[in-house]
């Protein structure tokens, strides 16, 4: 139990801080249990850090541009929308805590999935928010008809973080349209490995009640850049940066917004990378299911998978000793399950080769 110090404010005594995957520093080590994309990024993301660097170098004396102006003009584009209705943020995390401050806290009751990504509760618990988690179906989809009718928001990860699956679409469109009186934010994070976005809604103002986020961390191998964004009505954005300068006024570098710009403009880089990762994931899921795994259908970069003859956690310490690390859940229905981020062919062979030598 934590000691209490009476210099802290009492709220924070009572967090419970998202916990990250481990990580080592050892390079020999296997890391399957983040989900970071197992390809460099873009050659045009190290030509534009290396522009910005040797030939820019003096404009890092300055702040960055306060909106982010270059990287929302390239989102602009990309995805047919109006700059302001973009919001850009230090990584997903950081749009997701200004969402949670602007939109939830003080707002009724906040309703998410209750397997999910474990960060939402604890943005949640900091802001304030009261939150109604809905049960996930028994094969792990979410189920819309759980969702309370008494929220005010809702908060729904497609493809869902932990088990990859999506939401049909048509479903998920009509509960949106049908409840224009709730706030939706829809996290997109793993959006680029086989599902659809919910962007067009915003582009083609069909719905003011929506919130869009998405990543550079997975599809676009940026995780260590830390940079993300929103998508929604200009109402809305407009809120999230009068948040977001009452709290930090220059909140993205300039070697980011270069990053991710040049990350938007490779588009062959990104269709090869993306390929990629669905073939190794198709792979996986084959060999594992042949070897006796459950394997939850996935749409993200990573596979929920479980043995019913092998304890999750003995395999996952297994791995471990073996240099290998995977994601396990240590609570509920997701005991005996573990996670396991889709990466290189090589890595995919070397982790379902070692899973082979433990159970067959």
């Amino acid at each position: 139990m934590k000691k209490k110090f009476k210099f802290i404010n009492p709220l924070i005594n009572t967090l419970k801080p998202y916990v990250p995957g481990e990580q080592s520093l050892d390079s020999s080590t296997l890391k399957l249990n983040t989900n970071e994309n197992p390809f460099s990024p873009s050659p045009k993301v190290k030509e534009a850090i290396q522009k910005c660097l040797l030939k820019k170098a003096t404009l890092l004396r300055l702040y960055p541009e306060p909106e982010s102006d270059s990287l929302k003009k390239a989102l602009a584009k990309y995805f047919k929308l109006r700059k302001n209705s973009i919001f850009i943020g230090n990584g997903s995390d950081e749009v997701l805590a200004f969402c949670f401050m602007s939109f939830f806290a003080g707002r009724g009751v906040l309703s998410m999935p209750d397997i999910t990504y474990s960060f939402y509760p604890s943005l949640a618990k900091l802001f304030g928010v009261s939150v109604e988690t809905f049960p996930l179906a028994h094969n792990f989809e979410i189920d819309l008809s759980q969702i309370p009718k008494a929220s005010n928001s809702i908060v729904i990860p497609n493809p869902n973080a932990i088990t990859g699956l999506m939401i049909d679409k048509k479903k998920l469109i009509k509960y949106v349209l049908n409840n224009p009186n709730k706030l939706f934010l829809i996290d997109e994070a793993y959006v680029d490995f086989g599902s659809y976005s919910c962007i067009p809604l915003i582009r083609d103002r069909i719905c003011e009640n929506l919130i869009v986020v998405q990543t550079f961390s997975k599809s676009r191998s940026l995780a260590g850049l830390r940079l993300g964004f929103c998508v929604g009505s200009e109402e809305l954005i407009s809120a999230l940066t009068d948040a977001k300068n009452s709290f930090n006024s220059y909140p993205v570098d300039r070697l980011a917004c270069s990053a991710g710009v040049a990350a938007l403009g490779d588009r062959e880089w990104f269709k090869s990378s993306r390929e990629q990762i669905i073939s190794n994931r198709s792979f996986l899921t084959e060999e594992f299911t042949r070897i006796g795994f459950r394997v939850i259908p996935s749409k993200g970069n990573f596979l929920l998978i479980s043995h019913r003859k092998a304890n999750a956690v003995n395999l996952f310490e297994y791995l471990m000793r073996k240099k290998v690390l995977v994601r396990y859940f240590k609570h509920g229905r997701l005991r005996n399950w573990l996670r396991i981020s889709i990466g290189s062919l090589e890595s995919c062979k070397k982790v379902l080769s070692l899973l082979k030598d433990k159970l067959c």
